[in-house]
């Protein structure tokens, strides 16, 4: 199972004009990569919407030279023009792998009804994917710190750039899937390189193949799951109709409730509030973004601690799963439950679930599940 990893990075190198060459490099491989990924998009479209226009005779002529001279397909030929446009100034495996995930995008835009929205189009933010045997002398090493103590880091060339990874406080274990990947343990994956210009910092989307954890299942043995309203989720090991007398008859278990997810929601949605009443009091002349700062620094904020909680309460549900050696989770009435909570929030009835979709319940669910195997049914 493929699992990634955001984990910050930096080149440490002193030398402070090659210090700047690694980063114009990098920042050019960026832009390199947006216009590999846009110009084949607008080349899928194009290739799309010229042909109706043909005549039979015509498109039968229609044909795509490679870089070599040869015949190209309809597939490989935005490969051969960027090849064309960019050859030496970028890694062609970049190129290879951008051309691949675009032309996945555009199928799935395609087949999910292009014509009711824009065509996809990809920015600066967009991470820049490298294949795994581009990243070379992956190595635990001592370096010294800026007060002359001695730590132990991890670092990687990455087409020539150095890197040393950054893990802070660590509390998603990263350094440990990172020294199993450099012991063989876990096998590495295609990963991407991103770059935030507004935090101003250099990620490393790690992607590992992470084997299926050997665990003891019973193959008649279901843990029934309702995804609720008053509780985020209510699960058993034995399901009757009624979700009100399954209290009574069988052993049910609750994972988390609404006062304790509410609350720090809650918290944060008046800090806001807040920080809007009292913007119009901030001294301005500094620019907008100055204004704003207070504010902005509870952008995304309530979105995260929500994705938190998500992760919290499916890893409670499938722990438990594994604990009672349950092979199946079956999502039980779950489209009725969310047609239900979409009519109470447009009726403004207070819900636990209201700021956030059951889909991303249900995909971290099923994330977290595959990890033992353990299979997803929702009824």
């Amino acid at each position: 199972m493929i699992i990634t990893r955001k984990i910050q990075i930096y080149i440490p190198e002193k030398d402070k004009n090659l210090r700047k060459e690694f980063y114009d490099r990098l920042y050019n491989n960026r832009y390199i990569a947006v216009k590999i990924a846009n110009m084949t998009v607008s080349h899928l479209f194009a290739l799309d919407n010229s042909m109706p226009y043909l005549s039979e005779e015509d498109r039968e002529t229609v044909t795509f030279l490679g870089v070599k001279g040869d015949k190209a397909t309809r597939r490989n030929a935005p490969y051969v023009a960027a090849s064309e446009a960019f050859k030496g100034q970028i890694d062609m495996g970049v190129c290879s792998t951008i051309q691949n995930t675009v032309q996945k995008h555009y199928q799935e835009d395609k087949k999910a009804g292009m014509w009711k929205r824009s065509l996809r189009s990809y920015k600066a933010n967009m991470p820049v994917p490298y294949q795994a045997n581009r990243f070379q002398d992956i190595r635990i090493a001592d370096y010294e710190t800026k007060d002359g103590k001695k730590r132990s880091g991890i670092f990687f060339t990455l087409t020539g750039i150095p890197f040393q990874m950054c893990f802070g406080r660590d509390r998603s274990g990263n350094r440990l899937i990172v020294e199993r990947v450099i012991s063989g343990e876990y096998k590495m994956a295609t990963s991407s390189i991103q770059i935030d210009d507004e935090k101003k910092k250099i990620f490393l989307l790690l992607c590992v193949d992470i084997p299926k954890k050997e665990v003891t299942l019973k193959p008649d043995k279901k843990m029934f799951a309702f995804l609720g309203v008053f509780n985020p989720i209510v699960c058993t090991t034995e399901v009757v109709e009624s979700l009100d007398a399954m209290d009574d008859i069988y052993k049910v278990w609750k994972v988390g409730t609404e006062e304790e997810f509410n609350h720090r929601r809650r918290q944060i949605q008046e800090a806001v509030k807040r920080c809007q009443k009292n913007n119009k009091y901030s001294v301005g002349g500094k620019g907008r973004k100055k204004k704003n700062k207070a504010l902005d620094r509870y952008h995304d904020k309530e979105k995260n601690y929500v994705d938190t909680k998500l992760h919290t309460y499916s890893r409670m549900l499938v722990d438990m799963a594994v604990k009672h050696e349950c092979s199946e989770i079956v999502l039980m009435k779950q489209k009725e439950r969310e047609d239900k909570a979409k009519e109470d929030n447009q009726n403004e009835k207070p819900f636990v679930l209201r700021n956030w979709s059951y889909y991303g319940l249900k995909e971290k669910i099923q994330y977290k599940s595959n990890m033992y195997g353990i299979k997803i049914t929702v009824e």
